[in-house]
């Protein structure tokens, strides 16, 4: 019959499986004993050692009951005798309900017997109780004496007697529980005991016997083998490799033919890598051609944007200021021939709207060229100091209100005035402010109403998270990509400049030192979420 030849993985994994098996076997047991030790220990808790509560209640209920009849007896004031009735009826009730419970739970015949008992005891001794307190009622002190030390008192000595016994007969079954829970553990200790010496035992024997196999497999010590190994990597294919005479076909034996082989092909490789660093060296070339490329075409798309956008605002403020000096020579003629009230009006409403027109154009010029001074913004130039989030928001909001009261678009916010950050809310506030406007230009485009939301939470600790949320259009898949791309905007021409996204991206990931995410979805919105560090990395 065939030997079974089995790889060293298959040895260890099943000699540790059989050990692992007996350590589940050995947990098994354990979990049985435990649960019978837990199931023993928790009857003693709660049946046995709750009974024997039960009883002593019962005398202090018996006790209080007998205390409070002779006090009775010698006390002549009507309250203080009221309140030791009070104390009988108090105790009265307590061992009624006490001794029901007794009856209920108590199982055992000796228990029971001496509850019977007890039942018997105790009727006698109400019925005699109801007729002493009858005659403290009526006041006939003597009777009710003669009542208590004739009656009252064997039948009260009877009833301590057997719950004496019934206490002691309590006791002896804790006692035997007791000793049943430490018998349980002391044969839960040993199992566990033997069961983890035989797992040592087995684990130490099916460790030697692989580990011996596996140097004969290696042809000696590992580390010897390792350092083979080591040159062989480094390409000192030189050094001597020493066999045993019965490392046919161990590790050893394998790694000298694998040297001899590299040595063929050691010449193979040294041409093909000439031919490869060639290669290199014309790829770096091509790569270097067409980064340049990219940043020529990249600056052409800079200077066209930057023409194109100034480009109205300064041809309108041109085309008002030529046709302000016009109609000033026209005004002048008029002086020189006799000035009307009427042309002087008609003058100053020219003069006001000619003036309104250059304001608003060169404003337009003047916002346009500190945006492009925003792309490339030193971050070393933005002031930093403690504020509270919410409170920033609120600010901006406040400069946005004049443009988001002529839009159907109601803004909300929603961030806790406990976020206090160490940043940079000049920067902040420009990336919110660009946020807001493009939802505000982009996000309602043939919509009568919708809704901007700004809201913001901590995360882990020193990072929160502000979104900007809207529920309008959303953006085109084709166009994700690009929205952070200088001058890319859809509303080229229409008061898009293609700049405010890109400025946030810049301020996000360059001065205040977070990241922005974008999530989107056509018909649905759009929600933009910076995650910020609560303080700035420059400041900290």
């Amino acid at each position: 019959m065939p030997r079974l030849h089995l790889k060293i993985g298959q040895r260890l994994a099943l000699g540790y499986g059989f050990v692992i098996v007996l350590l589940i076997t050995m947990t098994l047991v354990g979990i049985v004993k435990l649960g019978t030790l837990a199931d023993t220990t928790d009857d003693t808790l709660r049946d046995k050692y709750p009974k024997t509560v039960m009883v002593n209640d019962v005398v202090g209920a018996l006790g209080t009951i007998a205390r409070a009849m002779r006090n009775t007896l010698i006390m002549t004031e009507p309250e203080q005798l009221k309140e030791q009735m009070e104390d009988i009826s108090r105790a009265k009730r307590k061992m009624a309900d006490t001794l029901d419970q007794l009856n209920r739970r108590v199982t055992e015949s000796k228990g029971k017997e001496l509850l019977q008992q007890i039942d018997i005891i105790r009727s006698a001794y109400i019925v005699n109780q109801e007729e002493f307190i009858e005659l403290l009622n009526q006041r006939r002190m003597g009777e009710a004496k003669n009542l208590l030390l004739v009656d009252l008192n064997p039948y009260q000595s009877d009833f301590f007697s057997l719950l004496d016994q019934l206490n002691a007969h309590q006791g002896e079954l804790m006692d035997q529980a007791s000793r049943d829970v430490a018998q349980g553990y002391r044969t839960a200790r040993r199992v566990l005991l033997i069961m983890t010496a035989l797992a040592a035992l087995l684990s130490i024997a099916i460790t030697v016997l692989i580990t011996r196999q596996l140097l004969g497999q290696l042809g000696g010590e590992p580390d010897y083998a390792a350092t083979i190994a080591r040159q062989i990597a480094a390409g000192d294919l030189s050094s001597g490799i020493e066999l045993g005479p019965k490392d046919q076909a161990s590790l050893l034996f394998a790694m000298k033919g694998m040297r001899d082989k590299l040595i063929e092909r050691s010449d193979a490789l040294q041409g093909a890598n000439a031919e490869l660093a060639h290669s290199i060296e014309t790829l770096n070339r091509t790569q270097d051609d067409l980064v340049r490329s990219e940043k020529l075409a990249a600056l052409g798309a800079l200077v066209a944007g930057i023409a194109h956008e100034l480009n109205t605002p300064i041809g309108n403020s041109l085309l008002a200021a030529s046709a302000l000096v016009d109609h000033t020579r026209s005004f002048t003629l008029d002086c020189a021939n006799g000035l009307r009230r009427s042309a002087l009006e008609e003058h100053i409403e020219d003069v006001n709207k000619a003036g309104d027109i250059l304001l608003r154009n060169l404003f337009r010029a003047a916002d346009l060229v500190a945006s492009f001074k925003q792309v490339a913004v030193d971050r070393e130039s933005s002031q930093g100091r403690t504020f509270a989030l919410n409170d920033m928001v609120t600010e901006v909001m406040l400069t946005l209100w004049p443009t988001i009261k002529k839009s159907p678009v109601n803004v909300q916010q929603e961030i806790p005035k406990d976020i206090v950050m160490n940043s940079y809310p000049g920067p902040l506030g420009q990336v919110i402010t660009n946020l807001v406007n493009n939802a505000l230009i982009h996000a309602f485009e043939g919509r009568d109403s919708g809704t901007v939301l700004l809201s913001a939470r901590a995360t882990v600790v020193g990072w929160i998270e502000l979104c900007v949320q809207d529920d309008g259009i959303g953006i085109a898949p084709e166009f994700v990509k690009r929205i952070y791309d200088p001058f890319f905007t859809t509303k080229l021409g229409k008061g898009g400049s293609g700049l405010g996204l890109n400025i946030a991206y810049n301020i996000v990931h360059g001065i205040l030192g977070g990241k922005i995410d974008v999530a989107t979805e056509l018909g649905v919105g759009t929600t933009f979420t910076l995650t910020l560090p609560i303080i700035a990395i420059s400041l900290s």
